[in-house]
């Protein structure tokens, strides 16, 4: 069996980028992470030049961690929490996961041997007990697909996503 780590980084080595850069709003022209120093896949360009006619929906981001096989796929929303659409973001993960599955097929890589992680992080807008939300709750009707599609899954604003971040990887992260 194939290893993820090897094999994107021998065959989509030129989609990497920085948390920044596949955070970047282009209709607001603006970054919802400012962190240079992450470095992850572009899974929306991984996927746009993969299927060049029509594009299934993915999320922005392919974070790998060698260190325990977690497989971190992100989706960052420059909105805040009322305004993003519960269907698109489902959309982006169920998409993005089959895209990623097809990867794995194509190159003989076990995802069994890996823990999947969906992250959606959004703006900053108001404290979490305005919005009602739980924490770690996961928000946007996506609970339904943990076990399914993702091992866990994550609906946090983006102070939470740098909080998570420094717990996983011992490194601070400026978002």
């Amino acid at each position: 069996m194939a290893d993820v780590h090897s094999i994107f980084k021998s065959q989509y080595r030129q989609y990497v980028a920085s948390l920044k850069e596949t955070s970047f709003d282009t209709q607001k022209n603006e970054y919802l992470c400012q962190d240079t120093s992450q470095k992850v896949y572009d899974f929306d360009k991984i996927v746009k030049d993969k299927f060049p006619k029509r594009q299934p929906s993915s999320y922005d981001a392919l974070l790998l961690n060698k260190l325990d096989n977690k497989i971190y796929c992100i989706e960052f929303k420059n909105q805040k929490y009322s305004d993003i659409n519960r269907t698109v973001i489902a959309k982006k993960l169920q998409n993005g996961k089959d895209v990623l599955n097809k990867i794995f097929g194509e190159h003989n890589i076990s995802a069994s041997e890996y823990k999947f992680i969906y992250c959606v992080v959004y703006k900053n807008t108001a404290s979490k007990w305005r919005q009602g939300i739980e924490k770690n709750e996961i928000q946007f009707e996506l609970a339904e697909y943990q076990g399914r599609y993702f091992d866990e899954i994550y609906t946090n604003d983006v102070q939470f996503f740098t909080k998570e971040y420094k717990k996983h990887f011992h490194k601070d992260l400026t978002c």
